[in-house]
């Protein structure tokens, strides 16, 4: 007889995974500690033992998605292209693939600046990272393509990526990512 997830999965887990899946789907601001605990089966006091506040839930559940993420993404550009340019293509394509799924409601980094406004949040420090992160990723390519200015290639290309991210979540579907990755071809032509 499989054994349920949440059996295995500490306290932590499982407030994690709940909490991440309320902010994801309703917004960081709808949920309060009162429904995470309820839907995970966890008292109060276990919640604050484990993240301290909610400001440190909602950056613990934006670390987590910030490293799925980083390790999805860069398995699907090994997976997709052999070339740097053709990496920097391909971010747009794994983009249209993700955004498609019945329950993409956005880039949740996107989604938590524009409901945390407060800089000094350490959730907009996950924020930060992770785009950090991503400029790196895509600079490094740029520079191992042989792009003349990789910095403003990368700086680019990843407003390309938030605005497939963003139009995606409003149109509901990938024809931003389509058309992202045309702009990009003209970035990568120089």
């Amino acid at each position: 007889m499989p054994v349920s997830r949440d059996v295995v999965a500490s306290p932590r887990e499982r407030i994690l995974r709940v909490a991440g899946d309320l902010f994801y789907a309703y917004g960081i601001n709808a949920i309060g500690v009162d429904t995470i605990v309820a839907q995970s089966g966890a008292a109060k006091t276990t919640l604050y033992a484990n993240f301290g506040s909610k400001d440190e839930l909602v950056a613990a559940y934006l670390r987590h998605r910030s490293q799925t993420w980083r390790v999805y993404l860069t398995d699907q550009l090994q997976r997709h292209a052999r070339t740097p340019r053709q990496r920097l293509l391909a971010v747009f394509d794994i983009l249209g693939e993700a955004v498609v799924d019945p329950l993409f409601r956005g880039c949740p980094f996107i989604n938590a600046t524009a409901e945390l406004p407060d800089t000094s949040r350490p959730a907009r420090e996950v924020v930060a990272e992770h785009r950090a992160w991503l400029r790196e990723l895509l600079r490094g390519f740029a520079a191992q393509a042989g792009l003349h200015n990789p910095a403003e290639a990368a700086a680019e290309l990843q407003m390309l990526y938030d605005a497939v991210l963003v139009s995606a979540q409003v149109e509901g579907s990938a024809a931003s990512a389509r058309r992202a990755r045309k702009m990009a071809q003209l970035i990568l032509r120089g």
